[in-house]
């Protein structure tokens, strides 16, 4: 605060530190807080001089730039109608005629709205608010302004999205004295250039981004199909293995009955004996056979249209018998394939329906075995007994 002040404006100032010393922690004060007020002061005083404003206007203009920032100590939004309101608690507080803090208020005001300029004041005020935009660290100085408008808004900018608020926000606001517009005109418009530079930079990467996540999007598609498609083979290798040792498991056991009937059965006369482990072994025969040719069947279901029209997903199940004419399955396909959240989740469901039938007929195929096993062991001691003691 320089010493030729008048003395309400060295009160005005200290007035302002106390209010931005006493803010909260949780009032985001990242760009607009005491040393920005100071800095603009020092500003007023240097574009006072250039317009040769001075005695009560520069008052006037001086109170204006201590209070012009401290209405953001509240986190309320209103941060020009706080500042308003602090200056005119101050101004009251100190005893200071009511006109005073009028013109006060006419100076904050007219700084925000081109229809309200009132007088010089107000205009050399809003002069040395762009100062800092003709300056070198303007564009460091502007990413403190994005942190704290994030903090306070919650929105959060894009690169490209605040390089261009700060294009438009420098073309809306020239400079409106003559003296302001030949000194620092030059470093504005330097600036504006920087910024435009800076977003047709930013522009590029982000069309390199996007690129670089459409290549990987399609690589991973690609990879997705790929595995997609080594799953669907091992399914069906496993499957086929699976009806390999199922029909296996039926022939043996067909042609164990056919030796049965055609060997034992005629000289059962005979051997009266045999007919217990006889009778035993077919049984065992005939449940193996049974238990080969449901697991066979597993997962097999019937659905029809007329209940309720099923997921699209069931349109890649192998273990769904869908009864639908070939017009309406081409319809239903060419709409999933249309849809690429339901075409993966159809995908998925393919995937997951086909696990399960593996593991299902896995199951039934192993106790399939243990009774075949089991039973032909039991059947060949029956047989031994049945010779030896009888």
């Amino acid at each position: 605060m320089a010493k030729n002040d008048p003395e309400i404006v060295r009160l005005a100032g200290r007035h302002v530190l106390e209010l931005f010393s006493s803010a909260g922690a949780k009032v985001p004060l990242i760009y607009h807080g005491y040393k920005r007020s100071r800095g603009l002061v020092e500003d007023c005083r240097e574009f006072a001089k250039g317009n040769e404003l001075n005695g009560h206007e520069g008052q006037v203009l001086l109170l204006s730039a201590w209070f012009h920032d401290a209405g953001y100590v509240q986190a309320n939004g209103a941060a020009r109608q706080t500042s308003i309101d602090l200056a005119r608690a101050f101004l009251a507080a100190e005893g200071q005629p009511k006109g005073l803090a009028d013109e006060v208020a006419r100076c904050l005001t007219a700084v925000g709205d081109e229809n309200l300029r009132d007088g010089l004041a107000g205009d050399v005020l809003h002069d040395a608010l762009l100062a800092p935009i003709a300056g070198k660290s303007y564009l460091d100085e502007a990413e403190l302004l994005r942190l704290e408008d994030e903090q306070r808004t919650g929105k959060v900018y894009s690169d490209v999205e605040w390089t261009r608020s700060r294009i438009a926000w420098l073309q809306q606001h020239p400079f409106r004295t003559g003296w302001a517009q030949l000194k620092y005109e030059g470093g504005r418009a330097k600036n504006l250039t920087r910024l435009h530079q800076l977003l047709r930079r930013q522009l590029g990467e982000a069309t390199e981004q996007k690129a670089e996540e459409a290549k990987l999007s399609k690589n991973t598609a690609r990879a997705a199909g790929g595995l997609f498609g080594d799953l669907s083979r091992n399914q069906l290798r496993i499957m086929s293995i699976a009806d390999r040792r199922t029909s296996t498991m039926i022939h043996v056991n067909a042609i164990m009955i056919s030796l049965v009937v055609g060997l034992v059965l005629r000289k059962i006369e005979e051997h009266r004996n045999l007919i217990v482990p006889t009778v035993v072994l077919l049984c065992v025969n005939l449940v193996v056979v049974v238990m080969s040719i449901l697991s066979m069947r597993a997962g097999r279901e019937l659905r029809n249209l007329d209940d309720g029209a099923p997921h699209d997903g069931s349109l890649l199940l192998t273990t769904t018998d869908l009864k639908m004419s070939l017009p309406e399955y081409l319809d239903r396909m060419n709409g999933l394939m249309s849809d690429g959240a339901a075409l993966q989740q159809a995908l998925f469901e393919y995937l997951y329906f086909g696990r399960n039938l593996i593991i299902h007929r896995k199951r039934m195929l192993k106790l399939t075995y243990d009774i075949f096993i089991v039973g032909l062991a039991i059947s060949l001691m029956l047989f031994i007994v049945a010779i030896v003691w009888f």
